[in-house]
């Protein structure tokens, strides 16, 4: 009989020792030198975010150690747990996104083109190799004039933490926590691809005024990248205005044209962009906090002045020594999906894959789990409404085999899940009995296992 596992007793079960699990997986590292990282020889760590700065190359000093530190509490700020209206289940989730898609925040200095060699030349060391191992959007920016001057007013450098932090945040983050409410994924690949209230927030705030893309035109080639672009922009944009920030802390005290100076206020706002009005109160603001003003201008001063205040330690709890030795060793760690190819890792401890994206199974969107580990009680947890060919009354029925022609003769037989060891891929059976595995909407490629670990029926669950 197959096991059946309720979605809300997985995230019970990490509440009781949350704190705990908090202090040692989400922890804030002290900024350390590292070669693992080709051109970055700094890392610092903030609740699962790797913050990475540039080193010496392209004729640019290294970012430095203080810099990092203000990075790092920007992104502390911003992802404050004991925040007004944060939800601690949606901050898990958020944050094991962050993870989950290896997602690191790459620091600079001044700008990209100021760089030389560029970056896109094939003479930075290590450069093809962190962006094929590691998901980002932005570079943060240590504004530096051209003569080399470290002299940039504190609000345009607190807007230019702040934007590209948001950026990292919404692409990664809160898709991870709403997966199909904040969906930055395309299902074909382009631009038409991406829908949920994100997107809808998007187009009504572009359709009544509130929202201009014309001067991204030119870089409009269709692809869910540009779209992805756009959507990122549009967030920046509505929560300056939501937090009242565009005035205080951007270079002209405006957005405008790409974001209308009548819509500066969440009532303004409401009026012609409920939808989006709605997203940052439901989501964003479950998941990221508005950063205390006057923090913010203690850190960043005119002149390249300030102090980070950055603190190393856990997420704002105290642990004993006793409770930090049992914290890695009894865990249990929980790895959501979402919209198409997600890397789901897994962590030292039982880890608990859980598939529920309602989405075509195709090879696109096939998840990727990473490190799964049945020695250490991993299971696939699968939510039955991903198809209606499963069902959590009946149980899933499961067949494994190392073997091509074995597969094609298994998908003709009533298995709901099926194995190719050979490969590491699981597929859903979606249509019995018959050849294949059904149409991309009833089943087909579900995930594949890095590694091709042997997989077991006990391995596998419904969630509910």
């Amino acid at each position: 009989m197959t096991l059946s596992i309720d979605r809300d007793q997985i995230i019970a079960k990490i509440e009781p020792n949350h704190e705990r699990l908090m202090s040692s997986v989400y922890k804030n590292s002290a900024v350390e030198i590292s070669s693992k990282y080709g051109p970055y020889t700094k890392i610092v760590d903030v609740y699962g975010l790797k913050i990475l700065g540039l080193g010496d190359v392209g004729g640019q000093p290294q970012v430095s150690t203080e810099f990092l530190n203000k990075t790092a509490e920007t992104f502390k700020l911003l992802l404050d747990p004991n925040a007004p209206g944060i939800n601690k289940n949606f901050r898990e989730k958020a944050l094991n996104g962050l993870t989950s898609y290896n997602v690191i925040q790459r620091v600079g200095v001044q700008a990209y083109d100021a760089y030389s060699p560029s970056f896109d030349s094939g003479n930075i060391s290590g450069w093809d190799e962190v962006n094929d191992n590691y998901n980002a959007t932005d570079f943060i920016w240590h504004l530096r004039s051209s003569s080399g001057t470290y002299s940039p007013s504190g609000a345009e450098q607190i807007t230019e933490n702040i934007e590209h932090a948001l950026h990292t945040l919404t692409q990664f983050a809160l898709p991870a926590a709403f997966p199909d409410k904040m969906n930055v994924s395309s299902i074909n690949g382009s631009a038409t691809g991406i829908s949920g209230d994100l997107y809808k927030a998007f187009e009504e705030a572009v359709e009544n005024g509130v929202y201009d893309i014309s001067d991204y035109a030119g870089a409009n080639d269709g692809s869910e990248g540009f779209m992805q672009l756009l959507l990122r922009e549009y967030l920046y944009c509505l929560t300056y205005a939501e937090w009242g920030f565009t005035q205080k802390y951007t270079e002209d005290k405006t957005l405008a044209p790409e974001w209308s100076d009548a819509h500066l206020t969440p009532a303004s706002i409401n009026r012609d962009n409920p939808i989006g009005h709605r997203i940052f109160e439901d989501y964003l603001s479950k998941v990221i906090s508005k950063p205390s003003e006057a923090r913010l201008q203690s850190i960043f001063k005119d002149g390249d002045l300030g102090v980070s205040g950055y603190q190393t330690g856990s997420s704002g709890t105290n642990t004993s020594d006793t409770d930090k030795e049992n914290t890695t060793s009894n865990s249990t760690y929980v790895v959501l999906s979402g919209r198409g190819r997600t890397k789901l890792r897994g962590k030292k401890g039982e880890t608990n894959f859980i598939l529920e994206t309602l989405e075509p199974f195709t090879k696109k969107n096939a998840d990727l789990i990473i490190q799964f580990k049945g020695s250490e009680k991993d299971h696939i947890l699968i939510d039955p409404n991903i198809s209606d060919s499963l069902s959590s009354d009946s149980g899933i029925s499961f067949a494994s085999t190392k073997s091509k022609k074995s597969l094609k003769q298994l998908s003709q037989k009533n298995y709901d899940l099926i194995y190719f060891e050979k490969k590491g891929e699981l597929f859903l059976n979606g249509n019995g009995t018959a050849k294949g595995f059904g149409e991309t909407d009833e089943g087909g490629l579900l995930a594949i296992l890095k590694g091709k670990p042997n997989l077991k029926a006990t391995d596998i669950a419904f969630v509910d």
